[in-house]
């Protein structure tokens, strides 16, 4: 019997960690978030020099240890430029489509330390004052820009107020809660996943449970670059399980209740027998799960295969439908991923 994961204060904690800012890069709010949330649990957690943060859980056993990461950066953006009308040109962190951010609110943090809102718009964003094909024009970062809300038409008085090339730019999350359980917010990917990973270590200490294995619990902060779970893990650690959101689209299995357990992604398969028993432990605990294939992905998993890792690899994680958009998943599928979770750190 699994111990009971309470959804309202997971769902809590994903609210604050949706709402506290982190685009790769610029991650220390949400780390500190994390870390003062895990404080209350069975171990510590302590920040790397390269700004991810992990910790210990001591199990019954030691001598097969494990790991589970899962990632607080997410998609953001970079000035580039400072035109001469005063407003910015971008430069991507992480990848996401320019037509998925057009009219979006943000945050800009500048150099100086002051932070200021604006809207990503097209430059020709008036359809009164332009020919319907400047108003068309593609969106990319050419003819996209930042409006800042403050009395600036020129470059000089735009760095008058302290903004300079390579200040970070936080799109504004939109979290909302339906009724019917319903989460819809940008950066979904990956927050909600480390809230999975809270509920259930949440969970098994309050029932007074430990780990089967000692479990280090890491949360990265350079997923959305391909780096972000490369280092970090002790050296004895035999198995890794990345918890990542799942693809919800059209000819995917995955959906918005499940928790789903990935079979391959764009870089290859996880490994088959660890893959297998989490299936048998997802329906032996009649979990609501799907086994999926993402065509157009990557994991912290991977990351850390690819810098060497002699470990067996998985990935579980909850559905979130338009995936590196305005995303959307629901309380179950985060009760699914937190039991399934705990589920592998009793077995």
């Amino acid at each position: 019997m699994l111990p009971e994961v309470n959804i309202d204060k997971m769902v809590e904690f994903l609210v604050g960690l949706l709402n506290t800012p982190s685009p790769t890069g610029d991650t220390d709010r949400a780390i500190q978030y994390v870390r003062e949330a895990f404080a209350g649990l069975p171990f510590s957690m302590s920040q790397s020099p390269k700004g991810f943060l992990v910790g210990t859980w001591p199990g019954k056993k030691a001598d097969a240890p494990r790991a589970l990461t899962a990632h607080v950066d997410t998609l953001g953006a970079m000035v580039r430029e400072i035109k001469k009308n005063g407003r910015l040109t971008l430069t991507q962190l992480g990848g996401w489509i320019w037509s998925s951010v057009e009219g979006e609110g943000v945050t800009l943090f500048a150099s100086n330390g002051q932070t200021y809102r604006g809207t990503i718009l097209p430059n020709a964003a008036s359809i009164h004052a332009h020919p319907r094909k400047e108003s068309a024009a593609a969106r990319d970062d050419s003819n996209m820009e930042v409006r800042i809300d403050a009395h600036t038409s020129s470059e000089k008085e735009t760095r008058e107020l302290g903004i300079r090339v390579g200040d970070v730019i936080a799109f504004d999350p939109r979290v909302e809660l339906s009724e019917s359980g319903f989460i819809r917010s940008r950066h979904l990917d990956d927050k909600a996943s480390v809230a999975a990973i809270y509920g259930a270590v949440a969970a098994l200490s309050a029932a007074g449970l430990k780990p089967k294995q000692t479990t280090a619990i890491h949360i990265s902060n350079y997923e959305e670059v391909g780096h972000g779970a490369a280092a970090g893990f002790p050296a004895d650690l035999t198995e890794l399980l990345t918890v990542d959101m799942a693809v919800v689209a059209p000819k995917q299995e995955s959906d918005e209740y499940s928790v789903t357990i990935c079979a391959k992604d764009s870089a290859g398969p996880y490994h088959l027998g660890f893959r297998r028993e989490l299936e048998v432990l997802a329906k032996t605990n009649n979990l609501r799960h799907v086994t999926d294939i993402y065509p157009y992905y990557g994991s912290d998993g991977e990351a850390f295969w690819r810098a060497g890792g002699n470990v067996r690899v998985g990935l579980v994680g909850p559905g979130v439908d338009a995936s590196h958009h305005y995303e959307r998943t629901h309380r179950d599928a985060l009760e699914n991923t937190a039991k399934l979770l705990a589920a592998y750190l009793l077995s």
